[in-house]
């Protein structure tokens, strides 16, 4: 029996597909990412969203023994170290076949990220199962400078608040305070105060009183401000109030549309004097 040659590429390509239906796909995949996906100011928090996904026909469990890496580079920098956070123990954690799990790492909490460029960051997942690995990359800058103040203490030493700003979500402006200590001594979140309005008439405005209170206050919109307050010590930072006010002349506009509204009204018509109905 002869077979026509003009066959041989439909059965090779039906073998091919009937083994990838009977072969079990094994292992899992690992991704990360930024949770947010701009640049961070520097000292602000960074965070990524790890992403385990079970292609298993098992369910994926940690287990003594499983462990995550996770390497953090400053790309383009003289100082190519590596510094990495190894043999860490996964959280407990249970994925069925074919679904997935999600978790958040702070890298700011495990890494010293104080510098401005792009760090390259890898995650490695070790499990019975397998093993994953991905990468992503985050940027830190130190933002552009609108205002700063000192804080004196009574021993001399200073503390600098910077109010600096973004261009994030390519639409929008964002507004965040840096709290620097002298020679970097201690790192103080940078706090995200939100959209920033910014007009030359009215710049935010950056108050430091004696007591250590801090006020920041800025437009975000035409019609609304954000006032920040804070309590500044030698030893804490604390952020005491964070609300969102009318715009003055608003509030003003507001109580005086009944009356405006009023005084606009056509006048009733009136009657002749002659008429008596």
């Amino acid at each position: 029996m002869r077979i026509d040659k003009r066959l041989f590429p439909m059965f090779f390509v039906a073998s091919l597909a009937l083994c990838h239906a009977r072969a079990n796909p094994g292992g899992f995949t690992v991704k990360v990412e930024p949770v947010v996906q701009f640049t961070h100011v520097i000292d602000e928090p960074v965070e990524v969203r790890i992403t385990i996904r079970n292609l298993t026909g098992q369910p994926f469990n940690t287990a003594a023994g499983d462990r995550f890496t996770c390497e953090v580079d400053r790309l383009n920098a003289r100082d190519r170290a590596v510094f990495r956070y190894e043999d860490a123990e996964m959280p407990e954690i249970l994925i069925q076949p074919g679904e997935t799990w999600q978790g958040n790492l702070c890298l700011t909490d495990m890494f010293r990220m104080r510098l401005e460029g792009d760090y390259y960051v890898r995650v490695s997942v070790a499990n019975r199962l397998g093993n994953g690995k991905s990468d992503t990359i985050v940027t830190l800058s130190p933002g552009k400078l609108i205002k700063k103040a000192q804080q004196m203490f009574a021993d001399g030493t200073q503390r600098e608040f910077r109010l600096v700003y973004l261009q994030n979500y390519q639409v929008c402006e964002y507004l965040y305070l840096r709290i620097i200590d002298p020679d970097n001594v201690r790192a103080w979140d940078t706090l995200a105060l939100g959209v920033v309005f910014r007009t030359l008439e009215e710049p935010p405005k950056l108050d430091i009183q004696n007591d250590g209170t801090v006020t920041v206050l800025h437009r975000a919109t035409q019609e609304h401000h954000v006032k920040t307050t804070l309590v500044s010590s030698h030893g804490e930072v604390r952020v005491t109030g964070h609300e969102e006010l009318l715009d003055p002349e608003e509030i003003s506009r507001i109580l005086m549309k009944p009356f405006i509204d009023k005084a606009l009204e056509p006048p009733p018509p009136k009657k002749s004097w002659w008429k008596f109905w």
